[in-house]
């Protein structure tokens, strides 16, 4: 498995606030220019992968999921991937997935985000992010939500037909209980799956993956949200 092709780093938001300076002191600042706080029920967890964008960090609140107010320039070749509302127990999120291309080269990139409503606004929980060598093509592949709405499991897409290693297409699994995202299968740089077909099998309250290369290899999902690898691997 190749890593990605450039890091970029992990920050914290922090709003510009203005006051007028004294000698002594300086004004607080009005509560306008507060942004709201984010519960600590979301842990402030690093980003799955890479730290794509300081906007993206855990527990940060962006006032709406759109490119400017997730750190996007105007200059920046960003598009949108996909959007969809989820419901579990904890309540309502929004996934949004985004491609970005580079200005000077081939390489690209993608991110899924997981937020959650709160203060006018969202929360993020989380984010995955990657960055290839090539054009990255991402969707969402499918989506399980559990019966009792405790966690739901996303299946990423990520279509790269002008790789330099020839075309490909990888998959990602990730899962969320509302609260905290994680890699549901392996951990970076071995978790993007690079075989022709993926598939997330219910079967009654139990979900699988299907890993189809000349044979079928299935997983199922553990009680902690991540699929089960059998001894041998």
């Amino acid at each position: 498995m190749r890593r990605a092709s450039r890091w970029l780093g992990l920050g914290c938001v922090v709003g510009l606030m203005s006051g007028c300076a004294a000698v002594s002191k300086q004004a607080a600042p009005s509560q306008a220019e507060q942004k709201p706080t984010c519960p600590d029920t979301i842990p402030d967890e690093l980003n799955l992968e890479l730290g794509f964008r300081p906007q993206l960090v855990a527990r940060t609140w962006v006032p709406a999921l759109t490119f400017e107010h997730l750190g996007f320039q105007p200059k920046e070749k960003v598009q949108p991937a996909f959007q969809q509302e989820v419901t579990l127990a904890s309540g309502p999120l929004q996934v949004f997935g985004l491609m970005e291309h580079s200005a000077t080269g081939p390489e690209g990139g993608g991110s899924l985000v997981v937020a959650r409503p709160h203060a006018g606004g969202f929360c993020v929980v989380n984010s995955w992010n990657t960055w290839q060598s090539s054009h990255v093509g991402l969707s969402l592949a499918s989506t399980w939500t559990s019966p009792e709405g405790k966690r739901a499991i996303f299946l990423v897409k990520m279509d790269m037909p002008e790789s330099p290693d020839g075309p490909q297409t990888r998959w990602v699994t990730l899962g969320t209980d509302g609260a905290r995202m994680w890699i549901a299968l392996g951990a970076p740089p071995e978790h993007q799956l690079i075989v022709p077909s993926v598939t997330l099998t219910p079967k009654g309250k139990d979900l699988y993956l299907d890993i189809k290369q000349r044979y079928v290899t299935r997983l199922r999902l553990g009680e902690d949200g991540r699929f089960i690898l059998p001894a041998t691997y």
